[in-house]
């Protein structure tokens, strides 16, 4: 896998700057837009420029690199793809976010991981030495789309991966070997279990994502480092909560994560 030279959000093409601003004015104003109305990166270069666009005119990372990413893939061949966190979106479990704070609350429980070292090498057994803890996280996915079936997969993409937040749960010291197809997830909400998986995630073992994130990360100006977290995709699916709820996520094992919407 391969990540080619990145677009910069200073060459954006004008049809892009309209995505741009529609993401930005959605973002200001909590509110959602069409996007069959709205420009599609030709590709996910493209929509890598319009992720750094953004965060440049939200000022997320004025000051300091990205030190928390999401990564994921379609299937173990698909090229990968990944967002870095705005740092003000990643908070330690357990979280309360007040009433607005989201156009749409889509749980996602999901194993991070927290470096020791940077990746520098893709052999499993490498990866996994820079790996200080696993932890339980939840994602709290929030489409600037109203439409957010409809949007193609460059446009979700561009939107910082439809990210809204990340809760950072408890961990435990990475083992190094894992049973990923036993590992069993479970959500609760408000205290009742609605949904339990066991190897629930469609690929399996993560860790070949992280040497390609190192690469995609380093072409961008933003190495990973130790202490950097690396979400990797969710294991219980997409559950939709909503205000007034408490959503607990348990990886039997790892640790739990715990948010209320208010």
């Amino acid at each position: 896998m391969t990540v080619a030279a990145p677009v910069t959000s200073a060459a954006l093409p004008g049809d892009l700057a309209l995505l741009r601003d529609a993401l930005i004015d959605a973002r200001h104003g909590r509110t959602a837009v069409a996007a069959d109305r709205l420009p599609v990166p030709r590709n996910d270069d493209e929509a890598y420029a319009v992720q750094q666009a953004v965060a440049d005119a939200l000022g997320w990372f004025a000051t300091a690199p990205p030190h928390a990413w999401k990564v994921g893939a379609a299937s173990r061949a698909a090229s990968p793809n990944a967002a870095p966190l705005p740092p003000q979106h990643v908070v330690h479990s357990p979280a309360v976010f007040p009433i607005g704070a989201f156009n749409r609350i889509l749980i996602e429980g999901e194993i991070a991981f927290r470096l020791r070292a940077p990746i520098v090498d893709a052999d499993e057994r490498a990866i996994a030495a820079a790996i200080d803890e696993w932890l339980v996280t939840i994602e709290v996915v929030d489409p600037r789309y109203a439409d957010v079936d409809a949007a193609t997969p460059t446009q979700k993409l561009a939107d910082q991966g439809v990210h809204g937040a990340l809760v950072i749960g408890s961990g435990a010291p990475f083992p190094g070997a894992v049973g990923w197809t036993a590992l069993v997830a479970r959500l609760r909400r408000n205290g009742e279990v609605v949904r339990e998986t066991r190897g629930g995630h469609p690929l399996g073992n993560l860790l070949f994502l992280l040497p390609w994130l190192a690469r995609h990360a380093a072409a961008r100006g933003a190495r990973l480092v130790a202490g950097d977290i690396v979400t990797a995709g969710t294991w219980t699916g997409v559950f939709e909560a909503f205000p007034g709820e408490t959503i607990d996520i348990e990886f039997d094992g790892v640790g739990r994560a715990s948010a209320r919407f208010e």
